[in-house]
Order: structure tokens, then C-alpha cells, then sequence
């Protein structure tokens, strides 16, 4: 879609940056501020490396010029980790309290992408959404970031925004160039029931929507999920 207007509900009801007066980086400021329950979703399982076997050895720790090769194990989540590491879990965590506990990333283990939901992740994500979207047409807007060395040059402009059934972000993620163009950065259905965002470079996702979808997700075994505010900090 061309015309951006259906998405401009999205800035209006989201809370903006105020670089003069920073005060971090909230759920607030990534997703409209209209729903009664919210959650982050690791964007993946972290994953072990059986190639190493030292657990003290940081990526930091790595000549820049050896060549690395990953052989990816079983899978770890963010609360075992936090656990092994004697790290508080609250809503407030992220992968950046491991860095700052061990002063670096463990070389063991291989992240969650940043902005990029893995597929197996947003296949049992859709799972979860579809019997509550059920008809309903939805919207995948893209925003210029994501889009770079993606799509051709000079069709990257304002943003794409497309529309379809849930189960078209499939066929969308897999568009375009390189890695394709992987999660929209908003996704949402019609009746604005349900709101997701995958921001560029945090590692999880943030949903907003009802009680009951909420609940859906955070019972959910195959997904980790960690209960927010519109006030928690997404960036520490």
C-alpha cells in the first residue's frame, strides 16, 4: 500500500522520544498506549554453541579476524540464564544485564536476533493470534531501516505498508533481498484488537492487546514472555 494514512494511528496514540529530556527508552514509546495488558517476546531461544565448551570465554575475547563457525545446540532461555548468572528477572531485563554481569556476551551462546523474529518463534506466535483474529484483514507496516538493502534503492521511501490475512506475514517476511524482509516492525489487525512491534535493534518483541489474547501468549511453552507496563525501560 502507497497511502500510510492507516498508520498513522499508530504515532498519534504512541508515546514520542524527548532527546532533551532522555529518560530511557519505554514500552510507551514503541507501541500505542490504548491496551490494558502487555508482554515482551524474546525474538528466540538463545542457543548454545557445541562447538565451545569453555563458558568463561567472552565474544569480546575473539581476534576480529578468526574466522567463526556455530554449531547451534539445545536451546537456553533468557530466565535460565538469568538463573545460572544470579540475575534479577523482572520485567526490566535483557541480554545487555549478562553483558554488563560478566563484562561481556559468552561466546557459548548465540543470541536472539536483534529486530528479527525467528521463523519458528513467529509461526507459534500466529498460532496463538489466530483464533482471535480469525476474518479480520491485518497490516504489516515496515519502516525505512528495515527496509534498506532489502527492497531496491529507490523504492525505499516513508516506509512499506502491507495488508492481508494473518498468515500472509509469511509470504512477507520472506520478500526482498538477503535475509529478506524478516518482522514488520508493526503489525496490527483491522479492529486494532491486538498491536505487535519489533523494533530494529531490540532483541524482543513487544505486544499489546486484551486479557485474554495475553494470557494465550504467556502460557504459551514455546514462547518466552515476560510481563510489562507502558513505564518499563526497554533499553538496559
Amino acid at each position: 500500500m502507497n497511502d500510510l494514512t492507516t498508520y498513522e494511528w499508530i504515532e498519534e496514540e504512541t508515546v514520542s522520544i524527548d532527546p532533551i529530556n532522555w529518560n530511557g527508552g519505554r514500552v510507551c514509546n514503541l507501541i500505542p498506549n490504548r491496551y490494558t495488558h502487555y508482554c515482551k517476546i524474546m525474538n528466540s531461544t538463545f542457543y548454545r554453541d557445541r562447538g565451545i565448551t569453555d563458558e568463561t570465554l567472552l565474544w569480546n575475547q575473539i581476534p576480529p579476524n578468526e574466522e567463526v563457525t556455530i554449531d547451534l545446540g539445545e536451546g537456553i532461555t533468557l530466565k535460565e540464564l538469568a538463573k545460572k548468572y544470579d540475575i534479577t528477572f523482572d520485567n526490566k531485563i535483557s541480554t545487555k544485564a549478562i553483558e554488563r554481569k560478566l563484562g561481556g556476551y559468552p561466546r557459548y551462546l548465540i543470541f536472539p536476533d536483534e529486530g528479527r523474529i525467528n521463523m519458528d518463534v513467529l509461526k507459534e506466535m500466529t498460532q496463538v493470534l489466530a483464533p482471535f483474529n480469525e476474518h479480520k484483514s491485518c497490516y504489516f507496516f515496515y519502516n525505512i531501516l528495515k527496509l534498506i538493502g532489502r527492497i531496491p534503492e529507490e523504492e525505499v521511501e516513508n516506509g512499506h505498508l502491507y495488508t492481508g490475512k494473518l498468515k500472509d506475514i509469511f509470504t512477507i517476511y520472506n520478500k526482498g533481498e538477503m535475509d529478506g524482509l524478516a518482522s514488520p516492525t508493526y503489525w496490527w489487525p483491522e479492529d486494532r484488537s491486538w498491536f505487535i512491534s519489533t523494533d530494529y535493534d531490540l532483541d524482543f518483541t513487544i505486544f499489546g492487546g486484551g486479557k485474554q489474547l495475553f494470557n494465550a501468549l504467556m502460557s504459551n511453552e514455546k514462547l518466552e514472555c515476560i510481563e510489562v507496563d507502558l513505564d518499563t525501560r526497554v533499553d538496559n
